[in-house]
């Protein structure tokens, strides 16, 4: 979830933000004799129309929560702005541009949009990701499978018989560096092949695969195929990287497990759904579900 909607969800926990600082001086009055408020409370009034303290939290929220209201000169200018706010969108109504079709269209947006983000954020609280499920996915992710690393270079042809070959020039003692200027057709052949240090998960599949079934100082007896043509791979050194603490990268694993459990909802609504595209074209693809933001 974007940061404006995790800043509105706060706000209904930060109510009586805004007239708190209005009444600072009966504050100490007001918590010995008078009774909590509860619900909504009204702010100001325009033309008739009422806005409460939430409401002016939600529209500080909209604007990216860059007001901080930690002072009553902050909740003052906030309300002026939503004040002027205000009256240019009932000005904006009494002339009829709500009923314009790009304005209108853009208000049922925004209502969606609203709405969704707002059910993202109910779900997980409902649903949050426990420390349990952070600790599975950082074993699972940390593996000393997966935190070996190889010092590669390579050499890319478009034919198996050329790196057959460059593998036959290899055997016969020339030099896999000049072999890789001389030949490759990636970026790294001025540098003579060389990747640097990577992981499995940073290569593609093949790559990956006959890269650790290399040893220190070997290189691929046989050509591998990618998408990206035929590899000739030489590894020159490996080493296994300690893995960083839970701590570190907690609040990075739990923004992963929520996106997961974000698509899995996302993919069961529009499993249930009943998707008609105009025209009888095919039903459009599901997109990646929206991020949402690690709550604190």
């Amino acid at each position: 979830m974007n940061s404006k909607l995790k800043i509105l969800a706060t706000s209904l926990l930060l109510s009586g933000a805004l007239q708190s600082g209005a009444q600072a001086e009966d504050s100490k009055a007001a918590q010995t004799t008078a009774p909590q408020a509860t619900g909504p409370q009204t702010l100001v009034t325009i033309n008739g129309q009422a806005v409460t303290d939430i409401e002016v939290l939600a529209f500080n929220a909209l604007q990216g929560g860059q007001n901080k209201l930690d002072s009553q000169q902050a909740q003052v200018q906030l309300l002026n702005q939503l004040v002027n706010t205000t009256l240019l969108a009932q000005e904006a109504k009494k002339n009829g541009i709500d009923k314009l079709p790009q304005v209108a269209a853009a208000l049922k947006m925004a209502d969606i949009q609203v709405l969704a983000e707002a059910e993202v954020n109910t779900y997980f609280e409902k649903h949050p990701v426990t420390d349990a499920e952070i600790k599975a996915a950082y074993d699972k992710k940390f593996t000393p499978e997966n935190l070996q690393e190889y010092k590669v270079r390579h050499i890319l042809v478009k034919e198996e018989k050329e790196a057959n070959d460059i593998i036959d020039a290899l055997a016969k003692g020339e030099d896999f560096v000049e072999l890789a200027k001389k030949h490759s057709l990636d970026s790294s052949k001025d540098a003579g092949g060389e990747l640097g240090w990577v992981g499995r998960n940073q290569v593609v599949k093949p790559f990956g695969d006959a890269m650790t079934g290399l040893k220190k100082g070997e290189h691929s007896s046989k050509p591998v195929k990618t998408q990206f043509g035929w590899h000739v791979i030489d590894v020159e050194d490996i080493r296994i990287q300690e893995p960083p603490p839970l701590e570190q990268v907690k609040e990075q694993i739990k923004l992963q497990i929520q996106q997961q459990k974000l698509a899995q909802m996302v993919s069961e609504l529009r499993n249930n759904a009943k998707v008609e595209v105009a025209g009888g074209a095919a039903q459009p693809e599901a997109a990646p579900a929206a991020t949402p933001a690690a709550k604190k």
